[in-house]
C-alpha cells in the first residue's frame, strides 16, 4: 500500500491534536553507528515539571484488544474484517494486526475504515530493520545461529496468515475491491505490520499488550532511566526512575527496558539490534529432531503440541539446558513408556503416554517421574549425551557457514546493511561463546555421570548381556538390559 510518510519533526500537531502531555521531553534524531537508534526521546529540562510525568497519553490512543474491540463497534469495515479473520483476532496480537493493516488502508486513501488517530500516526511509523524485513542475502547471515531456523519459520508463518487472512475475507466486497482486486494489500504490507508489532508492543498494567502512540519511540536500554506504566486515570504515563530522578542532563536519551531476560537472539528477531552494554547471549533455543531409529520416534513427535525445541541457558558460573522432549527422547519402551490410542465418545482418536503402565497427563512431568526412578542417573546421561549432540551439531553448522559468510561480505553487489553486517556478526559470536561454554559444562557433567555407581553396574549388565548374545552356546535370555 502507497501512504504519504511524514518527518517525526511533524509530529507536533498529532500530539497537541489527541491530548498527549509532553513535560521536558522532545522527540528528536539519535542516529549513530554501527547501529542507527533512529528517532528516540530526549530530555528537555528547561520546559521540566518533575510533578507530572515525562509523558501522558490516553489509554484510549493505545492500540490493545480492549481498544480495538472498542474501535470495531464504531468501525463496520473493522468489524467485519475481525469477524471474517475468526479464531485468528481472538488473540491479542491478530486483532492489533487486523487493526493496523485497517490503518494502513485508510491512509492510503482506499476508502475504508474510519480516519482516527491511528491512520494519521500509521505515517510517521519508519521502516524496521529485522530479520523478517531483511532481503534474503542478509539473512544468509544467521546461518548457524539459533535464529536460522526461526526467522525461516517465522517468514512462512507470516505467508500462511496473510494467505488464511485474504481466504478469510475474499468474499466481502468491500474487501474484494480496496484489498484483492489489484493486489493494493500485498504480503510486504503484513510482514510491515508484523515488523511494527513485535518492535513496538509493550506490556502494559491491566491493559495487557499493546502499542502506545509516542511512547513507542523510547528505545531500549537494560540500564534504562525511565519507566512506563498506567496511572489511576488509566493514562499512559512515562516516568524517571527513583534513582535518576534529578539527574538527568540536558540532551540526554529517556530510555526505557524492553526485557531484562530477553536473549540475544529475541533482541535481534523482535528490535534488529544488541545493547552494546551487554556481553553475554544469556540464552538461545536450538530446534529437535526425534532420532531417526527410534521405535517410537513417530508417537513421541504426535504427543508433543509444540514443535520440539531445546533451551540452553548462561547462568554465569554454569549453563543449564531445558526441554522436556529431550527427556520424552531418553527413554523407550524396554524403559517402561508405551503409548495407546484412546477413542472418545465422540469418536475423536488420541495418543496416551504411559510410563510404568500409568498415564503421564502432563508430558512436562515426564522428568519428575524418571527422577523417582532408581535408574535416574542413566536417563540424566542419555540427556545430557543427546543434549551435547545437539549442542556439538549446532556449533558445527555455525562454523561451517564462517566461509560462506566471509565471501557474502566481500561481495559489494549484495548491498548489506552496515548495520545488518554488525547484528549478525555480533549474535554469531555470542552465540558461539555460549555454544562452546555449554560443551565444557556437558562433558564434566557427563564424566559425572560415568562414574556414578548406578550407571558402572547398569553399564556392567548391559555389556555382560551383550557377551552371552554373542556366544552360540548361551541360552536365548528375553530379559536382557539392553
Amino acid at each position: 500500500m502507497h501512504y504519504e510518510t511524514l518527518p517525526t519533526s511533524s509530529l507536533a500537531p498529532f500530539i497537541r491534536l489527541n491530548n498527549i502531555s509532553l513535560n521536558g521531553v522532545e522527540i528528536a534524531r539519535i542516529g549513530g553507528e554501527p547501529i542507527d537508534a533512529g528517532v528516540g526521546v530526549k530530555h528537555a529540562p528547561t520546559a521540566y515539571d518533575p510533578s507530572r510525568p515525562f509523558l501522558n497519553i490516553d489509554a484510549e490512543l493505545v492500540v490493545c484488544a480492549k481498544t480495538v474491540e472498542g474501535h470495531a463497534k464504531a468501525d463496520v469495515h473493522l468489524a467485519e474484517a475481525l469477524a471474517a479473520a475468526g479464531e485468528f483476532t481472538l488473540a491479542p496480537r491478530g486483532a492489533i494486526m487486523v487493526f493496523l493493516v485497517m490503518s494502513m488502508s485508510t491512509a492510503a486513501g482506499l476508502g475504508i475504515g474510519r480516519s482516527g488517530a491511528w491512520s494519521e500516526y500509521i505515517k510517521f511509523l519508519p521502516a524496521v530493520s529485522i530479520p523478517t524485513t531483511w532481503t534474503e542475502t542478509e539473512r544468509k547471515l544467521l546461518r548457524g545461529t539459533s535464529l536460522d531456523v526461526a526467522v525461516t519459520a517465522k517468514l512462512q508463518a507470516l505467508e500462511q496468515e496473510f494467505e488464511d487472512f485474504r481466504e478469510a475475507t475474499k468474499e466481502i466486497k468491500w474487501c474484494q475491491k480496496a484489498w484483492w482486486d489489484e493486489s493494493k494489500m500485498t504480503l510486504r504490507d503484513w510482514q510491515t505490520a508484523d515488523s511494527w508489532f513485535r518492535s513496538r508492543v509493550l506490556q502494559f498494567p491491566r491493559l495487557g499488550i499493546g502499542m502506545a502512540p509516542v511512547l513507542d519511540f523510547a528505545n531500549h536500554c537494560f540500564e534504562a532511566n525511565s519507566y512506563y506504566s498506567v496511572d489511576e486515570d488509566s493514562h499512559v504515563v512515562l516516568l524517571p526512575r527513583e534513582d535518576r530522578a534529578g539527574t538527568l542532563k540536558h540532551g540526554e536519551e529517556i530510555t526505557i527496558n524492553y526485557g531484562q531476560e530477553k536473549s540475544a537472539a529475541e533482541m535481534v528477531f523482535s528490535y534488529g539490534f544488541l545493547d552494546p552494554s551487554k556481553d553475554m547471549a544469556l540464552w538461545l533455543v536450538l530446534d529437535l529432531q526425534g532420532l531417526p531409529d527410534d521405535p517410537l520416534g513417530f508417537a513421541k513427535q504426535a504427543v508433543f503440541k509444540s514443535a520440539p525445541t531445546l533451551g540452553i541457558y548462561d547462568l554465569g558460573h554454569t549453563v543449564e539446558w531445558a526441554s522436556h522432549f529431550i527427556w520424552l527422547m531418553c527413554v523407550n519402551e524396554e524403559d517402561g513408556l508405551s503409548f495407546r490410542v484412546l477413542q472418545e465418545t465422540t469418536g475423536e482418536r488420541h495418543l496416551q503416554v504411559l510410563w510404568d503402565s500409568k498415564e503421564v497427563e502432563d508430558i512436562a512431568k515426564l522428568v519428575d517421574l524418571l527422577g523417582d526412578s532408581s535408574l535416574w542417573p542413566i536417563y540424566q546421561l542419555r540427556a545430557t549425551a543427546l543434549v551435547q549432540d545437539r549442542v556439538e551439531t549446532q556449533l558445527a553448522r555455525l562454523t561451517e557457514s564462517e566461509e560462506e559468510i566471509a565471501w557474502i561480505t566481500d561481495q559489494e553487489s549484495f548491498n548489506i546493511g552496515s548495520q545488518e553486517l554488525h547484528v549478525a556478526t555480533r549474535l554469531r559470536t555470542l552465540e558461539r561463546a555460549l555454544l562452546e561454554k555449554a560443551l565444557k559444562v556437558l562433558e564434566t557433567q557427563k564424566e559425572r555421570l560415568l562414574g556414578s555407581e548406578v550407571v558402572q553396574t547398569y553399564l556392567m549388565q548391559v555389556q555382560g548381556s551383550s557377551e552371552m548374545s554373542d556366544d552360540p552356546e548361551a541360552p536365548d535370555d528375553e530379559d536382557d538390559l539392553s
